[in-house]
């Protein structure tokens, strides 16, 4: 068949090669407005093809292109931008896309990310139809990857990486030789999940050791990382440990309360976690030479309570004046 590839970074620039040396035609690659590396660029160009870099995936200028190399199936692999319904039409058997989350649950932005937060024990691979919705187009086929205890970010995601071009190669044949199996998603059913943006990587600790531990695992490098504040400086959580056998007791949420070779135990809403890696202002820091005591996140948490009691006061000023 001939194919279009709409995508972004390693998974899609693999899945292009094996695509390739499965015999289909590769007619034209279209990269994110702004990729995220340049390893799609790179295999596409080797293989011959000129990667096109559209703005506005629906507009005028856009779908002329797409159409001129005459796809007959789009495949979005990571791509950032909604196909609008002109730009849907253009293959005559569609635009498939393949998403890292078990339709109909995860459909969405950074549902790696969210799945590790939600502490899953295993991540979903999709091939779907793309319609007008957001992930919500008829299922190709499914597949689950594991995940475990201590695996964070970069694990989860380097093995949905190395999976997917297999995955995608599987799919595409069976669309060849016409035997895909097409079901259609639930209506009503299923989970959305927005990007995450810059914020929420604040750590809560009132919040629960086991959510704590999952959200520092789900945002470790390459993400942002978790932050907390230390003496009203910025610090950035790395890596963490967690063991549900650890005691349960009520303290000072954010106080470091043990010390050991290996990290230090700070006080969550419910029992204790183990900071092992964390960077302060920009600097690796060793959290051993925290003493107990320390406390994490006080500052953040005042501020909070300063704006609160703002609201607070503007609220009765309104009041006093609608009274008036």
């Amino acid at each position: 068949m001939r194919l279009i590839l709409f995508g972004d970074g390693l998974w899609a620039a693999r899945s292009l090669d094996i695509l390739r040396a499965g015999g289909h035609i590769c007619c034209g690659v279209v990269l994110r407005p702004v990729p995220s590396d340049d390893s799609l660029a790179t295999v596409s160009r080797g293989a011959g093809i000129e990667p096109l870099c559209l703005r506005s995936i629906n507009s005028g200028d856009a779908l002329e292109k797409v159409a001129a190399t005459a796809p007959d199936l789009g495949i979005s692999i990571a791509y950032n931008q909604i196909f609008g319904p002109a730009m849907i039409q253009i293959p005559p058997l569609g635009i498939v896309n393949f998403h890292a989350g078990r339709l109909p649950l995860y459909r969405g932005r950074n549902v790696v990310n969210w799945a590790i937060i939600n502490g899953e024990r295993e991540i979903g691979l999709t091939a779907h139809y793309v319609d007008e919705g957001i992930d919500t187009g008829d299922i190709l086929r499914q597949e689950s990857l594991p995940i475990e205890w201590n695996d964070t970010y970069p694990d989860v995601l380097g093995r949905v990486v190395s999976r997917f071009p297999e995955f995608v190669a599987a799919v595409v044949s069976e669309l060849a030789m016409g035997t895909a199996a097409r079901v259609p998603q639930p209506v009503g059913a299923g989970t959305y999940f927005t990007g995450r943006c810059n914020g929420d990587e604040w750590l809560d600790w009132n919040d629960t050791s086991l959510h704590l531990y999952n959200k520092i695992r789900a945002i470790t490098r390459p993400a942002p990382g978790a932050r907390t504040l230390l003496n009203g400086c910025n610090v950035r959580i790395w890596r963490a440990r967690y063991d549900p056998a650890w005691p349960r007791y009520l303290a000072v949420p954010g106080a470091v309360v043990g010390r050991l070779p290996d990290g230090v135990l700070v006080k969550t809403g419910d029992s204790v976690l183990m900071v092992e890696e964390a960077e302060l202002a920009g600097q690796d820091t060793s959290t051993t030479k925290w003493p107990i005591g320390t406390r994490l996140g006080m500052e953040l948490l005042c501020e909070m309570d300063r704006l609160a009691e703002r609201v607070r006061a503007l609220e009765e000023l309104l009041r006093n004046q609608r009274g008036n």
